[in-house]
């Protein structure tokens, strides 16, 4: 599993529905700015506007386009445990390389019910999985003593997303060849000084070479011109990024579409 990887939006019509072969163009743009792994449907993907049905068609989609040279993972996130499950189930049966879990939205599960929900989702795939923690979508924060159980059973969970407090991990001993990644690029510089060694990043379809870059650079403990990142962050992510994104690939040529009402 790559430690650095983009989030891509969902591509729609001018109408709200699907197109799934934008995923072609943008897909192959990323290819050729230098970038070899994508999360599909995940925050950037607008998931929760998404129906199960839909998911299903562009886990279908990704595996018959069966995109080469290029690692894939794919958002899992539903209300309904049996909705996450239809999905893992299909994911399974595909080219599509790991699962991103994300915690069920606005129910705020206790801890002891994350933990059934991972578990349940883990028993019907032999893909590798990487966790994602994110209490100001959710509502819900993935305790220390829940992760540390989870990883312990499941030697197929091979990351943590974190949009939480990153420092609550300094102490902990993950498993060799863990990735903790950094949820986004907003301040990912200083989260992977507090430990991060992953980036999940939407900057990087507007900026991927510079992104990726200044990834790799840290990684390898070498300086970078941070205001010029982070001034490059700032334009993506100000006001609001999934539409920023789209509007890029607009600009570029790439049909994306627009976003979902009432993002608009």
């Amino acid at each position: 599993m790559r430690n650095f990887n983009v989030a891509i939006p969902t591509p729609f019509h001018e109408d709200e529905s699907l197109y799934l072969e934008g995923f072609d163009a943008i897909v192959e743009h990323l290819k050729n700015s230098g970038i070899h792994s994508l999360l599909i449907c995940g925050t950037t993907g607008e998931q929760h506007s998404l129906s199960i049905d839909e998911r299903l068609q562009i886990i279908e989609y990704v595996h018959q386009r069966k995109f080469e040279d290029v690692e894939l993972m794919f958002g899992v996130s539903a209300v309904r445990t049996s909705d996450a499950v239809k999905l893992m189930k299909h994911i399974e049966k595909t080219n599509i390389d790991s699962v991103l879990i994300g915690f069920p939205p606005y129910i705020r599960p206790t801890q002891q019910q994350a933990v059934y929900y991972v578990d349940e989702l883990l028993s019907h795939t032999s893909k590798e999985a990487v966790l994602y923690n994110n209490p100001g979508r959710t509502g819900f924060n993935l305790s220390e003593k829940a992760l540390k159980d989870l990883i312990s059973r499941h030697p197929g969970i091979r990351g943590l997303k974190e949009g939480g407090d990153v420092l609550r991990h300094k102490q902990t001993e993950f498993p060799d060849h863990f990735i903790l990644f950094a949820a986004g690029d907003v301040e990912f510089p200083k989260m992977m000084s507090n430990g991060c060694n992953g980036l999940s990043s939407m900057a990087g379809n507007v900026y991927p070479e510079e992104i990726r870059e200044s990834f790799s650079s840290l990684s390898e403990n070498k300086p970078i011109n941070l205001d010029r990142i982070n001034d490059l962050i700032a334009e993506v992510t100000n006001h609001h990024t999934v539409m920023n994104i789209k509007n890029h690939y607009r600009k570029i040529g790439i049909q994306a579409g627009s976003c979902r009402s009432p993002i608009i």
